[in-house]
């Protein structure tokens, strides 16, 4: 008999049976909003738990609407990540009126923008902030010592460093540059000017859109710009449409981060990645005479 028991006790530690969990928190079921989010709390602590977002991969995050069942089923998760400095926090409030046992973490607590409030997560060292908080709210759910201390690690040696260099990286590439002029389709991007960058933005909401206008006709005319960048899913107005058509203006996509496509998980891209590929589309036009 006791060889059975310490027989089964041994196949249970291999197969890493619940009975076993060091914290209620272990094993638990995550949802997020967007992507980037996904890609922090992955990085935190996806080996102890499974994390999914609440979009489908290759939606438009701002234009989805969720049905009732998809609302009932979220609701039932454990763990809600979401930044309250966006619409998300009517998500947060929908769940928790479904479910008030629903754990939630507000990934952008204690922060702020100064443009639009995709550059939460766009500028590396707000995406820092927001891991931080992530790990600090697990902490203050957590109960064991170890996992806390796991989280810490990953933390400190994993995003950290990882986002730390890609912020150091986009500072470098923009400093190092002759040019220092970019034009975009949309306010999501002025954040870059925080890498002394000149930001020209053609949003229709920005109130200096018609001297912006201006300069980017004169900008093409003297050959200061080749490239017009248009932030994901955010379409380019007559105005604008008509001036990239008459003068051949190439456009390229700044991915907005905010999810992926079925085809970018499959070829295992993730936020450094996407963002490494959004670098080297700015320096296309910073070191086009290189």
């Amino acid at each position: 008999m006791k060889k059975i028991i310490c027989l089964s006790f041994i196949l249970l530690s291999l197969t890493g049976c619940s009975l076993f969990k060091r914290d209620s928190m272990e094993n638990i079921n995550i949802i997020t909003t967007n992507y980037s989010l996904e890609y922090v709390i992955r990085n935190l602590y996806g080996d102890y738990s499974l994390i999914s977002s609440i979009y489908p991969d290759g939606v438009d995050i701002n234009n989805y609407t969720f049905t009732d069942k998809q609302i009932k089923d979220y609701s039932k998760k454990d763990l809600f990540i979401y930044m309250g400095l966006t619409n998300d926090s009517k998500q947060a409030v929908t769940f928790l009126n479904k479910n008030k046992n629903i754990k939630i973490i507000d990934a952008t607590y204690g922060m702020q923008y100064k443009y639009r409030e995709d550059e939460l997560w766009l500028n590396p060292s707000n995406l820092l902030m927001i891991s931080q908080n992530i790990k600090n709210g697990l902490g203050e759910y957590l109960t064991s010592t170890i996992l806390k201390d796991k989280i810490n690690t990953l933390y400190e040696e994993g995003l950290k460093v990882s986002l730390s260099s890609l912020d150091a990286e986009y500072k470098s590439s923009i400093s190092n540059a002759l040019s220092k002029t970019i034009v975009v389709n949309s306010d999501n991007l002025l954040y870059l000017e925080k890498y002394d960058l000149n930001v020209i933005s053609l949003d229709s909401k920005n109130e200096n859109y018609e001297k912006n206008l201006a300069l980017f006709k004169s900008y093409i005319k003297n050959g200061t710009i080749k490239y017009l960048y248009v932030y994901e899913n955010v379409p380019l107005n007559d105005d604008i449409s008509a001036i990239v058509s008459e003068n051949k203006i190439e456009t390229l996509t700044f991915k907005n981060l905010k999810n992926i496509t079925d085809e970018e998980r499959e070829n295992k891209k993730d936020y450094l990645s996407i963002m490494y590929e959004n670098l080297e589309e700015i320096k296309k036009e910073l070191y086009k005479n290189s």
